[in-house]
């Protein structure tokens, strides 16, 4: 295996360099927001939790603290989805409700539909 020369993207090969200084951003974007919800809760336990005051911090903190690593795992996981296959003009027939009664009644006959 060779490492990765200074021309080649080490990310992903067949994606250009804007998209990885844009994935970049998105990554420290996210951090930050994580971050920032870690500090508002710790600064809510230090400071007004013995009195339960400011109780609007709690579930600010929470989502602000919880979301990021929900969308980074999303992000992750949902990878580019391959290649795009488009949809068939027309979709296949589906029997109706009578056709399938006919078929499946004892004594009907084939085609008596």
């Amino acid at each position: 295996m060779m490492l990765p020369t200074k021309a080649e993207m080490h990310h992903h090969p067949s994606t250009s360099k804007k998209a990885v200084v844009t994935e970049a951003a998105v990554d420290v974007c996210l951090a930050g927001a994580a971050v920032a919800g870690a500090a508002l809760l710790a600064w809510w336990a230090v400071a007004f939790h013995p009195t339960y005051a400011h109780l609007w911090m709690v579930p600010l903190g929470l989502v602000l603290a919880g979301t990021p690593p929900v969308v980074c795992l999303a992000l992750r996981c949902s990878g580019d989805g391959g290649p795009r296959v488009p949809l068939p003009r027309s979709l296949p027939t589906v029997p109706t409700a009578c056709s399938t009664y006919a078929y499946f009644s004892p004594g009907a006959e084939p085609g008596s539909v």
